[in-house]
């Protein structure tokens, strides 16, 4: 099983989402513990993976090793990946 460790400016996003959308992508993050390639794709030239929830985007980084998933950034789809 893999733990989620969440970055401030995850965090910061999710603080000014409303409750209801917050709480949607952080189940759908959630449910990423058990199999995260399951829901993740590759993004081109990167070694982060992303995960579609809603109309938002989280990039995340898998750290095999460690058993261990970082999520660098949540955002919209248009500006998550600038």
């Amino acid at each position: 099983m893999y733990s989620i460790e969440l970055s401030k400016i995850s965090k910061k996003f999710l603080n000014k989402l409303n409750k209801k959308d917050s709480e949607i992508i952080l189940q759908k993050i959630y449910s990423l513990r058990e199999n995260p390639f399951r829901f993740l794709k590759r993004l081109q030239g990167e070694k982060l993976w992303r995960l579609r929830i809603l109309d938002y985007r989280a990039v995340v980084d898998v750290i095999i090793s460690a058993n261990k998933i970082v999520v660098v950034r949540i955002g919209q789809r248009k500006n998550v990946y600038n």
